[in-house]
């Protein structure tokens, strides 16, 4: 394939609406589902337990065409792949909106899966491709920072109104208006940049991303069932032989088109070590529970106190991550990020049970502020960190390690903050005058509460010692947001440790 030529001006505005409106449409259903699930299964006539093994698979399959997606990119062209990657977003789209039972839901999500992060991988390889020239490079990654920010910003609280006022089916209608944009984008902003090459063999590429899959549902098991559970006993010899397998062909092909060339270079396993770490540092989910908890917030109204955070993010990498990329560079950038973030995550402890709710407002929009400026100053520096690597298939890489982060925060950080948050209320409850056993059942029950008003208002009652169990349980919330600070501000620690080993590499070669 022969290197992009540098897009002039006209076509550099283009080509960046084009991809900010493709991959930004890609993000919409992710942004909004979680919104439209409590209505949608009580219209369908399914409950939370029938559907939540069925809707974990569609975005674990999704990662098999991570490497396929990139590859695909590279040979065939941006341009074509993002064409039938927003044909097929729409048609998945569709199907969710017409469905009248959980198959239907599912075969839906699972095509408009593979589209979402087929586009975004390979959006992000063309990102790359087109601004080569450093100074361009970070305005357009600045720029394109902005999109997913704006996303999440809109799409709760339009979901919210719109499950409100009509029905969740037209939440999917949506899904498929953007899915036309994507493609409307494609074909008018985005101009054809090269032929079309062979794109070789794709068992490898798919294997790859098997071995993601099967690697990211070996985790999921391994928090859900535990690690002697048969079921993650088996998903662990599945990941293990997919690994295997792809190795050997590898091994055996004379050309094979997937690649471990960016794992063989310092600078990209530090920065993709950086994209895994990224998610777990995330406070945004325990500061979603504490509106609800702490503040009795609805899911709509915590989507409008969230709008600062998302806001600030939207306007910081664009007036934040941008010119600091054009003027000191991605690395340094990037350490000055993560360290003012170690900074900011220890203001969790500002946020209290009694605390105004003007506080944790505060302290997410910085969080969010700094850690989307930071994210996507790393992208940028991953897609460049391997010369002579295909774009698409460093953009592939950063998908995969963001998944597995993602992952991970659920089964690492998430478990180990929920944990010592449940200790700290057993605690404080045997503390206010009850045994041990009335303790873990009170615990229990509060679990099987559905609702947090539910759960505030059910053991808003005395203990023993006069105080209410209300009152024990934010304490608890509280405590366990302190401890999701503590830990984010050593991780982004680390990061910092990470993106400056990134700075004292020196460029090398890399062959396939």
């Amino acid at each position: 394939m022969s290197a992009p030529a540098v897009p002039r001006s006209t076509d550099s505005r283009r080509t960046l609406l084009g991809i900010c409106l493709i991959v930004g449409g890609s993000f919409t259903v992710m942004a909004s589902f979680n919104y439209m699930l409590t209505p949608m299964l009580a219209d369908l006539g399914l409950t939370q337990e029938q559907a939540s093994v069925a809707l974990s698979i569609p975005p674990i399959a999704s990662l098999l065409v991570v490497f396929l997606a990139g590859r695909l990119g590279d040979s065939l062209g941006h341009r074509l792949v993002l064409t039938w990657m927003s044909v097929g977003f729409m048609a998945g789209s569709a199907i969710v909106a017409i469905a009248q039972g959980l198959p239907a839901v599912v075969i839906g999500l699972l095509i408009e899966g593979i589209a979402a992060t087929a586009v975004q991988i390979v959006g992000i390889g063309l990102l790359s491709d087109r601004f080569p020239e450093p100074k361009a490079r970070a305005a357009a990654f600045g720029t394109f920072g902005m999109v997913s920010p704006f996303i999440w910003l809109c799409f709760p609280v339009l979901t919210g109104w719109v499950v409100g006022e009509v029905s969740w089916r037209w939440v999917a209608a949506i899904w498929v208006a953007c899915g036309a944009v994507m493609l409307v984008a494609t074909r008018v902003l985005l101009s054809r940049t090269h032929e079309r090459t062979p794109t070789g063999e794709v068992i490898t590429p798919i294997l790859a991303g098997a071995t993601v899959a099967a690697g990211v549902q070996t985790l999921n098991r391994l928090s859900d069932d535990g690690l002697l559970a048969p079921i993650t006993l088996v998903s662990f010899v599945l990941t293990a032989a997919l690994a295997a397998m792809c190795a050997y062909l590898m091994r055996r092909m004379v050309a094979p088109t997937f690649s471990i060339a960016p794992l063989r270079v310092s600078r990209s396993r530090a920065l993709l070590g950086t994209i895994i770490i990224i998610p777990l540092i995330n406070t945004v989910f325990f500061m979603t529970m504490a509106f609800q908890y702490l503040y009795g917030l609805t899911v709509l109204q915590t989507a409008l106190v969230m709008v600062p955070a998302q806001a600030g993010a939207v306007l910081g990498t664009r007036l934040i991550a941008g010119p600091l990329m054009k003027r000191i560079g991605i690395t340094r950038t990037a350490e000055g990020l993560f360290a003012v973030l170690a900074v900011a995550m220890l203001g969790s402890f500002f946020v209290t049970a009694d605390s105004p709710l003007w506080v944790p407002i505060v302290y997410v929009t910085v969080y969010n502020v700094l850690t989307v400026a930071a994210s996507i100053t790393v992208t940028s520096g991953v897609l460049i960190s391997a010369p002579g690597v295909d774009s698409g298939q460093l953009s592939a890489y950063r998908g995969s390690a963001q998944a597995l982060g993602q992952v991970l925060a659920v089964v690492v950080m998430n478990t180990f903050v929920f944990t010592l948050a449940r200790v700290f209320f057993s605690a404080d409850l045997q503390a206010q005058g009850l045994t041990e056993d009335e303790a873990a059942a009170q615990m229990a029950d509060v679990q099987a509460a559905s609702t947090s008003p539910d759960v505030m208002n059910q053991y808003a009652v005395p203990l023993p010692s006069g105080v209410d169990t209300s009152t024990v349980m934010s304490d608890s919330i509280a405590a366990g947001l302190h401890i999701n600070g503590v830990i984010g501000a050593i991780l982004a620690v680390v990061c910092v440790v990470l993106v400056h080993q990134r700075r004292a590499a020196t460029p090398t070669s890399v062959s396939p």
